[in-house]
């Protein structure tokens, strides 16, 4: 029969706030030590851990301060969890399934421990030594700084490692270009103080700078594209007529969200906001068609679902990671056309592929831990919005299924136009096709001039006396190739 246990859930009082008082008061605080009896990969024989948060728990969970090593199979994931009780530590049994015993007596829920015990975690389980160090000695102040930022972050940090580890992206990168030498000061001193104490630490700064809002200078283009600049020059005649349809997009702002109470809200104190600024907005394309629906690049609006790294170290790979946890994220995009036409959209205002095509990946850090992105394709880079408007572009989705090789294809946007407001006019520029027909769901281009800002704009085709749009630009490969995205591939 198992023992009786006692419910006990980890909180942050216990171990990142009693962590840091720890680290930075001291002052009366008392330790102690768990001496390992047993070898094992993990621990030596005699190899002692210095415990100086109010909650410890012990098991082959890896969120556990006393990780237990695998190879002891009768250790349960949250074995037991050792707790300051006054001036005095307790032991609370966790197990369901496997007896905790100090001193060779079952614990029947929980029990004091004195100095000296010695715990067992399941008959014929590894053995623990519970020791309190004596005279000054038991004070933590006797513990060098160095020593005690080392405990601060193995044993209060590691419960929330993943919540820790994407934080510091968050921090890191909203703060720079704010105030840096206070958050080197904060970063080294440890000063992790969360708002509304739902997650100590990380965002205090930030708190303190002002509101929830995150300014972040970032240099980031939604287009895929890279490399040199394009000659552009003014449309012809003819496709004038379109320009008042093309409109300049930028992105304002992202926003990660999650339902109150949820455990992503509370670890992230979400929401979290980040605004672009200045030459940093991030610039596209998009153009209303006769049907009445705003089109652009799905990369456009939903750029967390296209920039995605192999490291913690971006944003959009956080933001993306948040999302596949639960996340709701949403944007606030701005199109203007040159005739002054001011609409403002939201992310979640659009529809887009219905996500099937895009890729799982699994990126890991420098502790080995692994993480799950899910990255788009090209094919599915569309997205579009019903509106109240109509224009004099007309989709031909049959044409842009069966363009011969070498046809000459006409492109509107704002290609390296930057965010100046008053510079919203239309650019010309062309690309020819590569091949006849599709290729890999994608209208595959050369000698193309995409930049920056082209991304999500029309591509027209002439057919007879008339202009069809056939595709949405997407991406630019090396110098002159590119993808375009049929229009097709849109089912309204």
């Amino acid at each position: 029969m198992s023992n009786q246990t006692t419910e006990f859930k980890r909180t942050v009082s216990g171990t990142i706030n009693s962590g840091m008082r720890s680290v930075f008061g001291g002052e009366g605080r008392r330790y102690f030590v768990i001496e390992h009896k047993d070898d094992s990969p993990l621990h030596r024989r005699g190899e002692q851990q210095k415990m100086i948060v109010d909650e410890v728990f012990i098991g082959r969970d890896k969120k556990c301060q006393i990780l237990i090593d695998e190879q002891f199979g009768m250790v349960s994931r949250e074995h037991a969890v050792i707790v300051r009780a006054g001036d005095q530590w307790k032991l609370i049994h966790r197990s369901q399934t496997n007896d905790t015993l100090v001193n060779g007596q079952r614990v029947m829920g929980e029990q004091i421990l004195q100095n000296g015990d010695e715990i067992q975690l399941s008959n014929n389980g590894p053995r623990l030594g519970f020791i309190i160090p004596q005279g000054d000695q038991s004070f933590v102040k006797s513990i060098g700084m160095t020593a005690r930022l080392n405990l601060f972050r193995q044993q209060a940090l590691r419960p929330y490692k993943t919540a820790i580890t994407l934080m510091s992206i968050f921090f890191c990168i909203a703060i720079a270009g704010l105030v840096t030498g206070l958050v080197l000061l904060n970063m080294q001193n440890g000063k992790l103080a969360r708002k509304n104490g739902l997650l100590a630490n990380r965002l205090d700064s930030l708190i303190i700078a002002g509101p929830d809002t995150v300014t972040i200078k970032q240099n980031v283009y939604v287009t895929g594209g890279g490399g040199g600049k394009g000659t552009f020059t003014a449309a012809p005649g003819e496709m004038t007529a379109f320009e008042p349809y093309v409109y300049f997009v930028k992105m304002t702002s992202i926003t990660i969200d999650a339902p109150k109470n949820s455990e992503l809200h509370d670890y992230f104190n979400l929401p979290v906001t980040k605004t672009f600024v200045g030459s940093d907005v991030p610039i596209a394309t998009g153009f209303i068609t006769s049907n009445g629906y705003l089109i652009t690049a799905r990369h456009v609006v939903e750029p967390w679902a296209y920039k995605v790294t192999n490291s913690l170290d971006n944003f959009f790979t956080c933001a993306n990671i948040l999302y596949n946890m639960g996340a709701v994220i949403d944007a606030e995009i701005v199109a203007e056309s040159k005739t002054g036409d001011h609409r403002v959209f939201h992310y979640s205002d659009f529809s887009v592929s219905d996500r099937s095509g895009d890729v799982k990946k699994v990126i890991e850090d420098e502790d080995g831990d692994t993480y799950e992105v899910y990255q788009a394709t090209r094919a599915d880079d569309y997205a579009y919005k019903k509106v109240n408007a109509s224009s004099n572009i007309v989709m031909n989705p049959s044409l842009a299924k069966s363009l011969p090789a070498g046809a000459r294809l006409e492109i509107l946007g704002f290609p390296g136009q930057g965010y100046d407001k008053n510079a919203i006019r239309p650019q010309y520029t062309y690309a020819t096709t590569a091949n006849s027909g599709l290729l890999h769901n994608l209208i595959p281009v050369t000698g193309a001039n995409l930049e920056p800002g082209n991304s999500g704009g029309p591509v027209f085709y002439k057919e007879g006396k008339n202009y069809y749009v056939v595709g949405i630009v997407s991406s630019r490969h090396g110098r002159s190739s590119g993808q375009i995205v049929p229009i097709s591939a849109i089912s309204f």
